[in-house]
């Protein structure tokens, strides 16, 4: 209840509620304790003086003041301390409700907490909170007043007394640690330290006494602010606003509150309403200077109160303040004027409860500061909102954003001090209603971080930032079966992530929390008498950081501890491995929109990178033990709801039909394709999923990078559009020149229903990226694609405004619903130190083989259309074709070539010979064989050919093979260069030429476009050369092709082979440069009945020979295999239902040599895959499906080895083991996990099998 006055809300609004608390059963024989998990606070190795506050027993105090005591620091407060910790101990026995409670010292708020609902046995519960921060106050030497407001109601129904101890403890300095003082600040090193230590004063933004309640401010409405004056010192140099928030009544659960359309068309005038999203809004004099989006803190008694036995809901027991740096409005505030400070609520209904404490840092050196405001953005939260309701039964989306940013400076005797303060915030919420309301899931996200960069003197940049999750999914299903008698099944998913990251001066900070609770319960009552009762909490808490770690791996069942383990060293909780999830702007380095560009900032974030550079090792770990927990939480929660939920999903309406075929482009043929439909179980919306593709690290610098935010768009119906553009500028904030990587990150949400859509990204036609979306998931999706574009480096650094564009053709209507939420980011990595970029002398040019080039040029279509600017490729006759001009100075060209497959050829390695088509008259069966060739021309002739790599989408096959692992190249699709510095001496005539590309073999449809990278002598204005050999064997292709019927076997073998010789003269001298492409193919086919069986082997070898004016050559190679193998089978089972199953084998291995000749390559890596799907389909519909992959990745070269070993089933990850460093037991290990693969057999995803939805639709 968290206040007395609570109305009905969500599910648990109904009259159901009273039902669930007398089915609670208690423990007659012993009180209960209550806690809530968290990290204990770190005490220093000295004896508290404690110091007991206040004992009262809280009986009838609703509506009345406040219990108040005289407070003085104890008689040892002349020392120092370096902790103080406040303690709160309760106990209560009989029937109550839960009530917030607040702890005020001079109306400066301590604690928030809300209170446990008794058992007839009684419990006790405590709250230690460290209230360090308040050491001004609390060593204040004068008599001060201390309230405590708990308002509760004792009668005959309502019997509990909470009867609270309240203790403060102080702990003294040890021995040999040092303390900020008065003194030791008048030295300008000790500013940074002092900048974060405890504030000197503070001032509350509270209600004042006398008053009947808390002392906090109540807003009822969305038009309501309420607010306070107040009037600082004139010598203050930073200020930090600490708001306290908690929500009740009408809004306790706004994250479930309906839209007011839906409220409205169905009259439900006792229904709260205006919608899911709430936002605290902060006024100083009127303009808003920052917001607060809370973290959903349920409540003791809060949706089922059995969850909360005798595990708390998370921040419960201590619920979380914000911080909102206002120091760069200080100089509005310094002119010893009374300001005012404010509070309201978006969206709100009443009740919130708000107050704040304003900390303020004094100059003790001088009279006065003064300052003032240099920048202040301030972008409304911009909500979406999005119904789809036929009477009670509907669908709700809501979206938001926003972005307060605030740089201000403050001359104080330190020197001037410049802060800058960055909020961003982002929300999604998803709600669904079914049975009339008596189905609900709510399902919510938010993002919120905050930034602080504090210039001080003499150029030193100080960092403070915090990047939060809030996740919570609510599930509940309320089935009435007559009177006296319903069901009840209610899951709750809690989530509080955090990671902090601090950097002034010497001192250096960093954490990491993790913090997931599942909650799940079912009831049976028949004839008002509980006949079944399973409840259910386990809450994984993983704390890492500077100062310590702590782990908790706790649960509950039916009101009994089933296991509790407790972790206090980095290294000694033992769980399985996860993932570790974080949001694309919880960059910690996201520093691009700084208001200077000084070498300060430089230098701060090479320290700062120093430092966790110096934790590296211990940094991995902490990522290691964060997806740990996670996944033990994950892995509970499956366990847990098939125990709990599988009855009920027989029972549950149909919330959705999930594709089980892919869709990479829009328009995709049924050939190949799976047209089979998935129906989701209830489970499936406990949270999103994060999907990822595996694959190696990005090797970074141990600099800190300078960001830029390109795009940020919604793609909804974007199919037949323009792409989405936006105007690129390299940052013109980062200080730095030179760049050693450059990395492109794309991150995306999705939810709802959709196909796998392709997309591409480019820079003034320059493609930087190809890939395939991920196929969503009622609950949501998640991904995030990292790749290097260092090799861009020329067109990313150009001073030019550039256009960006981005296309992903989507389709948004009733049936399919999912929206492409997607971020653009670069970063961009200074060097460590500043490359010495010399072609003086010829022994220089060696290395500039590997450089990356001085120019791009694009083979892209050209702009405006509607597509993206890759080329279509329809048909085995389809050549494309586009004139250019190159430089006549240039000495190098190596063309980048993208490709990606579709429709009729996506499954292009299955594909069936027209004579087998033909014979069967197989009319909607994609042809012509399965191999396939990209050929690259110049002005006529063939220069190269392209044999690719067969990615698997993440529709492809079997969709739920590729869930959470996605396949080889799916989220980043492989390009393929080709050495054309033979040909130079054709194309530096100063005239166009054209270069044109085709497929062998092509069905419709082929998307495909290239970068000609080229390589300028800038010390010359034109360089010769010429063709000097030409050597290309004509493509050969056997087939053996042996079928009766519709049963057969067919095999294809081919060979390629292209060489070419050329010189360049310029002012290296004359460098000759040979080019061999030696490629071979081999397919293996068989068809019997429904069974199909695809075996594909491609080796793609290049290499590239140099002979420079130097004492040795340079040259390199690369030897590629590409393989692909597919056993698919549908068995009739009869009744009308077939057993199909899916084997798929995916291997990309590459090894690399800098010298062509050498026998040890400088780099390798094996790359494979295997994946197997089971489906069950009855009636035309997919009624169960399993599948699970198991991936091998491992890279050696000669500075960096990497592997993981990684299985997944059904979205849940099994295991995953990944190494840093070269160790041959871990390989060996990889091989043993894969040998136990178990051989089945697998659906046949190539001959249309017609299998319909309910509505009959393929």
């Amino acid at each position: 209840m968290a206040n007395l006055h609570k109305s009905k809300n969500m599910i648990l609004r109904s009259n159901h509620r009273s039902h669930l608390i007398n089915t609670i059963p208690f423990n007659e024989n012993s009180s209960t304790v209550y806690f809530e998990v968290a990290k204990p606070i770190k005490l220093p190795n000295t004896k508290p003086c404690s110091y007991h506050v206040l004992h009262h027993d809280f009986g009838f105090t609703y509506g009345r003041p406040p219990v108040v005591v005289n407070y003085t620091p104890p008689a040892c407060y002349s020392q120092k301390f370096t902790k103080i910790v406040l303690e709160w101990k309760a106990t209560c026995k009989g029937t109550q409700f839960d009530r917030i409670f607040g702890v005020w010292l001079s109306g400066v708020e301590l604690l928030r907490g809300c209170t446990a609902e008794p058992t007839p046995k009684g419990i006790i519960w405590s709250v230690e909170k460290d209230i360090t921060r308040y050491n001004s106050l609390l060593l204040k030497n004068q008599t001060q007043t201390l309230a405590v407001y708990l308002g509760n109601i004792v009668d005959q129904t309502y019997t509990g007394v909470y009867h609270v101890n309240l203790t403060f403890h102080f702990y003294p300095v040890e021995c040999n640690v040092m303390i900020n003082n008065d003194e030791n600040k008048t030295s300008l090193n000790n500013l940074a330290s002092n900048y974060y230590s405890k504030a000197d004063l503070i001032l509350p933004i509270s209600q004042d006494r006398p008053l009947n309640d808390g002392l906090w401010f109540e807003v009822r409405n969305s038009n309501e602010t309420k607010s306070k004056q107040f009037q600082i010192p004139e010598n203050v140099y930073r200020a930090v606003l600490e708001v306290y928030i908690s929500f009740h009544e009408n809004d306790e659960f706004w994250y479930g509150n309906f839209q007011n359309d839906y409220i409205a068309a169905n009259n439900l005038s006792d229904t709260p309403g205006n919608g899911p999203f709430r936002e605290v809004v902060i006024y100083l004099d009127g303009e808003v200077v920052g917001a607060v989006w809370p973290f959903t803190v349920i409540y003791t008694g809060g949706i089922n109160p059995s969850f909360w036995t005798p595990i708390t809901g998370i921040s419960s027991f201590n619920l979380p303040s914000y911080d909102t740096e206002m120091t760069p409005f200080l100089g509005n505030m310094l002119d010893g004027k009374p300001h005012t400070l404010g509070f309201s609520v978006t969206n709100a209904l009443n009740v919130w409860f708000i107050d704040a404490n304003l900390h303020l840092w004094l100059d003790t050196r001088k009279a006065k500061t003064e300052g003032g405001l240099v920048k202040f953005s301030n972008k409304a939260a911009n909500v979406y909102e999005e119904s789809d309701f036929k009477g009670l039964n509907g669908t709700f989306l809501t979206n938001s954003k926003r972005l307060i940013s605030s740089t201000g400076w403050i001359k104080s005797s330190y020197g001037n001090i410049t802060t800058h303060s960055i909020q961003e915030f982002r929300y999604n919420n998803s709600l669904q209603v079914a049975k009339d309301g008596d189905f609900q899931v709510v399902d919510q996200m938010i993002h919120f971080n905050d930034r602080v960069y504090t210039k001080m003197p003499f150029h030193h940049v100080h960092v403070e930032e915090s990047f939060r999750t809030f996740h919570l999914n609510f599930y509940a299903d309320f089935t009435l079966q007559g009177e006296g008698s319903f069901i009840f099944v209610s899951n709750v998913t809690l989530g509080f992530n955090e990671n902090k990251y601090k950097h002034g001066g010497l001192d250096f900070f960093i954490s990491f929390l993790r913090n997931t609770q599942k909650a799940q319960s079912v009831i049976e009552v028949k004839n008002y008498s509980t006949t079944k009762r399973l409840r259910g909490t386990k809450q994984v808490y993983e704390y890492h950081g500077s100062d310590m770690c702590y782990s908790r791996n706790i649960s509950s069942s039916n009101n009994l501890i089933e296991y509790d383990e407790v972790g206090k060293l980095c290294d000694d909780f033992e769980v399985k491995p996860q993932f570790l999830i974080v949001s694309s702007s919880d960059h910690p380095s996201n520093t691009s929109s700084l208001p200077w560009s000084l070498e300060a900032i430089e230098m701060a974030t090479s320290q700062t990178i120093s430092c966790i550079s110096k934790h590296s090792g211990w940094n991995q770990q902490v990522t290691k033990k964060a997806e740990e927990a996670l996944e033990l939480s994950s892995k509970t929660k499956l366990s847990m709801a098939s125990f709990f939920l599988n009855p009920l999903l027989y029972l549950l309406p149909l919330l959705f039909l999930d594709p089980l075929f892919s869709q990479a482009n829009l328009h995709h043929s049924k050939t190949f394709k799976s047209s089979l439909f998935f129906q989701s179980s209830a489970n499936e919306t406990i949270s999103p999923t994060l999907y990822f593709e595996v694959t190696k690290p990005i090797n970074l610098p141990a600099t800190r990078p300078c960001s830029l935010t390109v795009l940020q768009h919604d793609f909804g119906f974007t199919y037949g559009k323009p792409p989405v553009l936006a105007d690129y500028n390299f940052p013109s904030d980062c200080p730095f020149q030179e760049f050693s990587k450059i990395v492109l990150e794309w991150n995306a949400t999705c939810k709802g229903r959709q196909f796998d859509r392709i997309f591409g990204v480019w820079l003034s036609g320059v493609e930087l990226l190809r890939s395939c979306t991920a196929e969503p998931r009622p609950n949501g999706i998640f991904w995030s694609v990292k790749k290097d574009i260092t090799r861009y480096s020329s067109l990313l650094l150009s001073n030019d405004t550039q256009t960006f564009a981005v296309y992903l053709g989507n389709i948004v209507d009733k049936t399919y619903t999912g929206v492409y939420h997607v971020n653009v980011t670069l970063y961009f990595y200074p060097a460590v130190e500043k490359p010495v970029l010399s072609k003086e002398k010829w022994g220089d040019f060696g290395s500039e083989v590997d450089s990356k080039a001085d120019l791009i040029i694009p083979f892209s279509r050209d702009m405006p259309l509607n597509d993206g600017l890759w080329y279509e490729i329809e048909n085995a006759t389809d050549v494309k074709v586009k004139e250019f001009v190159i430089p006549q100075n240039v000495y190098r060209a190596v063309l980048e070539v993208y490709v990606s497959f579709h429709e009729n050829d996506e499954f292009w390695y299955g594909n069936l010979p027209n004579e087998y088509i033909a014979a069967n008259n197989l009319t909607d069966v994609a042809g012509n064989g399965p191999f396939r060739e990209v050929v690259v021309s110049l002005d006529g002739e063939v220069v190269g050919a392209v044999w690719p790599f067969t990615v698997v989408y993440t529709g492809g096959i079997n969709p739920l093979l590729w869930r959470p692992v996605s396949a080889i190249g799916s989220f980043d699709l492989p390009t393929y260069d080709i050495e054309i510095t033979p040909f130079l001496g054709n194309l530096l005539n100063g005239k166009p030429h054209k270069l044109s590309f085709s497929v062998t073999n092509a069905l419709n449809v082929w998307y495909i476009d290239a970068n000609l990278h080229l390589w300028i002598d800038s010390k010359s204005a034109k360089t010769e050369g010429k063709l000097l050999q030409y050597d290309i064997v004509p493509l050969s292709v056997t087939s053996v092709v042996d079928f009766k019927g519709l049963n057969g076997t067919f095999v294809t073998n081919t060979t390629r082979f292209i060489s070419s010789t050329g010189w360049v003269k310029s002012s290296y001298g004359i460098v000759t440069t040979k080019s061999i492409q030696d490629l071979s193919y081999s397919n293996s086919m068989v068809i019997n009945g429904n069974l199909q069986i695809i075996n594909q082997t491609i080796h793609f070898n290049d290499s590239v020979y140099a002979d420079i004016p130097a004492p040795n050559a340079v040259s390199k190679k690369s030897l590629k295999r590409f393989l692909f193998y597919l056993y698919s089978d549908d068995i009739d089972q009869g009744n009308r239902t077939t057993f199909s199953v899916s084997n798929v084998t995916l291997e990309f291995d590459e090894k690399k040599f800098n010298d062509a000749d050498a026998g040890s390559p400088s780099s390798s890596l094996r790359n494979l895959q295997k994946g197997k799907g089971v489906m069950v389909v009855k009636d035309n519909l997919v009624v169960s499906g399993v599948a699970s992959t198991q991936q091998s990745y491992n890279y050696e070269d000669g500075n960096f080895c990497y592997s993981r070993n990684i299985s997944s089933s059904n979205y849940t990850i099994l295991y995953d083991e990944v190494r840093n460093t070269c160790d041959e037991r871990a390989k060996s290990l990889f091989r043993y996990s894969l040998s136990r693969w178990w051989p089945f057999p697998a659906r046949r995803a190539f001959l249309t099998s017609h299998v319909t939805d309910s509505n009959g639709s393929l």
